[in-house]
């Protein structure tokens, strides 16, 4: 009986993704890859396109998905389903998980005419519950990897068939993607990825089942030369096209030619790599510790018995991430209850899993992903408020499950939500001008220590030479690792900061521990609606000292007033900060003015004296106007990341930090009026 191959490729672009990435990725990836399946008839594939790259190609690149439906229709490729905008499966409420993988079936049948059967699991990320949530979408079979498997007690060298599982009785078919082989290809010579299927063969393995991203074959640094240029693929392709030994088939082939084992039951698991991203930087380096020093095999052993993390540990890793999950979440039943199908794509765009976690790709420490998710939540809440006429909201509740209750606003013109159990701290802060898209300013991602940092080279070692993900990476520029800076405190805006008096500046600047941020209030806070005002006050301890501290959010318009005293601080200066997200602080539209000083650009640090000031973003046409009746000591600095990506370690700007703090004659207290404006 000979070897089946089946190969199974995942393409993929994050809402909210720059229109130069798509572009590329369909040049440089997806365009030729197609096109050497169409030119190869021995070779028979899986085909998973997730709806956010299906939605740019029907306005950009209709022919792709013309040749696309022609090779479905012909039996040569299949299309795989899965969520309609790549979400998670298990994070998200199950009847709204099953409506999304039923409008991308429609869509894919509606390409090939036939109903998908499999489904790509989004980053293999899998709980016991998947089968029941699968249960009448119609999908019979779903891709995880070989170490899924393991995790279930499945031995190694016969993790290469179909295996069965369930939840309440409810069946599903797992096919898992050899590791070997995603390792192999397209890195090792296709001679010696054949060899590999030689020796799979040989110990009797009925399936060579290979599934990954297609970013593999043109996006990922190097491999367009290697694939393309110097024909990677095509001689692949010919090698097994002319192997006797070896049939190429579809996934829903292999299903029906070899007999399910099982039942087995896997854990919560993902790809190996996944389970040790998600766990805390000291975790990562105790199993750095228990894997060094042994050898290759022994390594990949331990590491597949190793189970890892669990992958909602992200939410507990990043408050940035659980807050996008958990205001989702919050907002379903009003989106739900409107019946809009125009907010309803905006909330399932929101649910893109990119920017919910960070591992190799930069994931949540891209800002313009964060950006487009909060939009489109933001944007599927406004719909349907206008549908429904519910304007403005106010809701008091424990939205994001820490413990301590939330107030969320929405009104015409904000998006607003305040910690009221955390200091009356604003996380977010979505300005709503009226006819166009959102701008979300909030979210902007504190600085926190990752277990690669200490991988991090100040040298420019960068390059586009071929390399896995998994490789060790380049620094994109020099000095990166002298510019690596961590927070001790969440970045948010409205934060009181407790500043040393005679030198709070500078040591804000290279956030010294000397600077503090109280968080918990001292006592229940006030949260009162008069009119088309919301006053939220609370009073914060400090030693022997107390900060009284309030906040008036216009209802009707998009203006905050704030007003702080302070007492007792032992020497101490009570400040304001604020954090705001413009996605870059290098041009020269994204600015900030002191009173009638010169603008400087938000990447720049500086200091000033004023009774007004404005951050402006040009791009996407906002202006955040402070003015006081009292003159402010204002201080701003960038918020940049050292991070990793899949081009290696690289800065990135997380947003700008503006420190208000009272004058000289100002007996502690500090007050200033925030106007947000439309220069649209």
């Amino acid at each position: 009986m000979p070897l089946r191959l089946c190969l199974c490729f995942h393409n993929h672009q994050p809402a909210g993704n720059f229109d130069e990435v798509f572009e590329r990725a369909c040049t440089d990836c997806y365009e030729p890859l197609l096109d050497c399946l169409s030119r190869h008839p021995g070779i028979r594939a899986g085909l998973h396109t997730s709806g956010c790259l299906i939605e740019w190609m029907q306005n950009r690149r209709p022919a792709y998905l013309e040749k696309m439906a022609r090779l479905a229709g012909e039996g040569r490729i299949e299309l795989l389903s899965s969520g309609y905008f790549e979400p998670l499966l298990p994070i998200f409420r199950r009847n709204d998980i099953k409506a999304q993988i039923a409008a991308l079936g429609d869509l894919l049948e509606g390409f090939s005419g036939v109903r998908p059967k499999g489904l790509w699991l989004t980053e293999r990320v899998w709980e016991p519950s998947i089968p029941s949530l699968l249960a009448g979408t119609g999908i019979s079979y779903a891709v995880v990897d070989d170490t899924h498997l393991v995790l279930a007690g499945v031995p190694e060298d016969r993790t290469g068939r179909p295996f069965l599982t369930e939840d309440n009785g409810n069946r599903l078919v797992l096919l898992a993607s050899s590791k070997s082989l995603r390792y192999a290809i397209p890195f090792d010579p296709p001679g010696d990825v054949i060899d590999l299927l030689r020796r799979m063969e040989g110990a009797g393995t009925g399936l060579a089942f290979y599934g990954d991203d297609g970013e593999k074959f043109g996006v990922w640094p190097g491999t367009k030369e290697l694939c393309w240029d110097r024909g990677w693929i095509d001689s692949f392709f010919d090698e097994v096209e002319k192997a006797g030994w070896i049939e190429s088939v579809t996934p829903s082939e292999a299903v029906a030619a070899l007999k399910a084992e099982g039942p087995v039951y896997i854990p919560a698991a993902s790809y190996s790599e996944m389970g040790e991203w998600t766990l805390p930087p000291s975790v990562q380096e105790e199993v750095a510790s228990l894997t060094s020093g042994l050898s290759r095999e022994a390594s990949d052993r331990m590491r597949r018995l190793l189970r890892g993390g669990f992958w909602r540990n992200f939410l507990s890793k990043y408050p940035e991430s659980n807050e996008l999950h958990k205001r989702v979440l919050h907002a379903e039943k009003a989106v739900k209850a409107s019946g809009d199908p125009e907010a309803l794509r905006h909330f399932w765009r929101s649910q893109c899993n990119c920017a919910y976690w960070h591992g190799v790709f930069g994931g949540l420490y891209l800002p313009h992903l964060r950006d487009a998710v909060w939009s489109e939540l933001s944007s599927a809440e406004r719909r349907a408020a206008e549908v429904t006429g519910d304007l403005p909201r106010v809701t008091a509740a424990d939205i994001d499950c820490d413990g301590a209750d939330e107030v969320h606003v929405l009104t015409r013109s904000l998006s607003v939500l305040v910690k009221a159990g955390a200091g009356l701290t604003v996380s977010e802060l979505t300005f709503l001008p009226a006819g166009r898209a959102p701008v979300p300013l909030g979210h902007v991602l504190t600085r926190r220590r990752e277990a690669y940092h200490a991988d991090i080279s100040d040298a420019d070692d960068g390059g586009s030479r071929v390399r896995t993900i998994h490789s060790k990476l380049p620094s994109t520029e020099a000095g990166l690792a002298s510019r690596l800076v961590l927070d001790s405190y969440r970045r948010v805006s409205f934060r009181t900061i407790l500043l040393p008096r005679d030198d709070g500046r500078e040591a804000w600047f290279s956030c010294s521990p000397s600077v503090e941020a109280p968080e918990e209030p001292g006592a229940q806070p006030s949260v009162e609606r008069n009119g088309d005002h919301l006053m939220m006050s609370c009073s914060l301890p400090s030693g022997a000292g107390h900060i009284e501290k309030r906040i008036t959010l216009d209802l009707s318009k998009p203006v905050f007033v704030f007003r702080s005293s302070a007492q007792g601080l032992d020497g101490r200066i009570a400040a304001c900060e604020m954090c705001f997200n413009l996605l870059t602080g290098g041009e020269d539209d994204r600015f900030v003015k002191l009173g009638s000083s010169d603008s400087v650009r938000t990447g720049v640090a500086g200091t000033g004296i004023c009774h007004d000031l404005v951050v402006e973003d040009g791009w996407r046409k906002v202006r955040i106007r402070i003015t006081s009746p009292a003159f402010l000591e204002v201080a701003h600095m960038p918020l940049d990341s050292v991070n990793r990506s899949e081009k290696g370690y690289e800065r990135v700007h997380q947003g700008m930090a503006l420190l208000l703090s009272p004058g000289a004659r100002s007996g502690g207290v500090l007050e200033f009026r925030m106007e947000l404006g439309d220069l649209g």
